[in-house]
């Protein structure tokens, strides 16, 4: 497997050789570029093209809502990753509505960033645990609907991406390989007629599936 190509931008200094530090200690990780301000993080992003970017959401000059936009609108590859220390319902709404592939906090586990900033490198929608409870938090309450029927399979694969598990861990968890993970999971999708995780889990909890 190629070393994902990665781009830090937050405006503190320790912060970015800290992660730079921790990252390219795993042969899995390139950083190819660093910048703290939205400006200079553009103008990287543009130039290299990188798998992800991991995003502080308070920047000088602009936030990192602007940034997801930005390079939403420039239809560049770059899976951004919000990493900030703000918990915020219309934080998260935003980004997620901007474009952000995900959120999480800057007191994540070394090894839980490194999953997600893998899964995000596949394509898939990354969320720290304490965010999905949040989103799901705020969804309840609302009527249900008639339950599409999932297997007992599904619904324990569906608990676990409420949880915010990347299908590596799920499959580490049911000792399944990640093909067939990620096989139940375009399923619950489709049953959910979901467009992603994020939205399945809304779907999935207004439902009272979670």
């Amino acid at each position: 497997m190629n070393a994902i190509r990665l781009v830090i931008v937050d405006n503190h200094w320790i912060v970015r050789e800290g992660l730079k530090s921790v990252l390219e200690s795993d042969p899995l990780f390139h950083v190819v570029g660093e910048a703290s301000d939205g400006k200079e993080a553009i103008e990287i992003l543009c130039r290299e093209k990188p798998d992800v970017a991991l995003v502080d959401i308070k920047l000088p000059d602009m936030s990192g809502i602007e940034i997801c936009q930005k390079i939403t609108l420039e239809g560049l590859p770059t899976a951004i990753v919000i990493f900030t220390a703000f918990l915020d319902w219309n934080l998260v709404r935003r980004c997620l509505d901007a474009g952000a592939k995900g959120y999480i906090l800057k007191d994540a586990r070394r090894l839980n960033l490194k999953e997600r900033l893998l899964s995000a490198a596949r394509g898939e929608t990354v969320l720290d645990s304490r965010v999905v409870t949040l989103l799901t938090d705020h969804v309840r309450g609302r009527l249900p609907q008639e339950k599409p029927l999932l297997s007992a399979r599904e619904l324990e694969i569906l608990q676990f991406i409420a949880q915010g598990l990347s299908n590596k861990e799920i499959g580490e968890r049911l000792f399944l390989s990640q093909s067939s993970v990620k096989h139940y999971v375009g399923r619950i999708l489709h049953k959910l007629d979901a467009k992603n995780r994020v939205e399945a889990i809304l779907i999935a909890t207004r439902l009272r599936l979670l």
